[in-house]
């Protein structure tokens, strides 16, 4: 009887020993880390400008053109891939014209006539400017394989040149009436500047 109750006491302590062991378990997480490409675009932080006027107010304003230049005027972000920039140009139902807003011109005006744009990364100079019409392409900012296929922020300088304007256009842009009651021209357009994938 005693083997036995030793026998069993040996199992017991073994089962108890095995248990004991056993009381300290692990389970597994999984932490998945998920990057979910997206782009955006906006005004960027610089001027913050939404309304450019590009005024001619001398001799050689005419004969040379003017230009303005928006530092950090558009931010953009793209991650998961490159991007570029598409600007399409409107006033009202007219693409790529300018809307007459004030004085006795012609109703509308080509914006490949008045104006051209360029945009380039910050602080980085403005290559050749491109003419504007009812709509551009510009880039690429953002290319796979140059280490900016992402960017995160990344702010852009826009310049806005306005083009020389000779006799031919001055009578379309002021009209020929010599009894304006508003000698003064104004003509507008919006440009909506998209972000694409590149």
């Amino acid at each position: 009887m005693k083997k036995v109750v030793l026998a069993l006491t040996a199992v017991f302590a073994t089962v108890v020993g095995v248990k004991a062991q056993q009381a300290s378990q692990s389970a597994n997480v999984k932490v998945n880390v998920i990057l979910t490409p997206f782009q955006s675009i906006e005004i960027g932080t610089g001027t913050g400008m939404d309304v450019v006027n590009l005024e001619y107010n001398k001799v050689e304003d005419y004969k040379e053109g003017v230009s303005v230049e928006v530092p950090k005027q558009l931010k953009v972000s793209s991650v998961g891939t490159g991007y570029k920039i598409k600007a399409s140009l409107a006033y009202g139902t007219q693409t790529g014209n300018f809307g007459k807003a004030l004085g006795n011109g012609e109703a509308t005006i080509l914006a490949s006539d008045l104006l051209e744009i360029a945009i380039a990364k910050n602080g980085t100079g403005f290559g050749t400017a491109q003419v504007a019409d009812a709509s551009m392409t510009f880039g690429s900012f953002g290319t796979i394989g140059d280490g900016a296929s992402s960017v995160l922020d990344q702010e852009l300088d826009v310049k806005y040149v306005g083009k020389r304007l000779d006799a031919g256009m001055l009578g379309k842009m002021f009209g020929t009436s010599s009894t304006q009651a508003n000698p003064t021209a104004k003509y507008t357009i919006d440009v909506v500047y998209t972000i694409t994938t590149n």
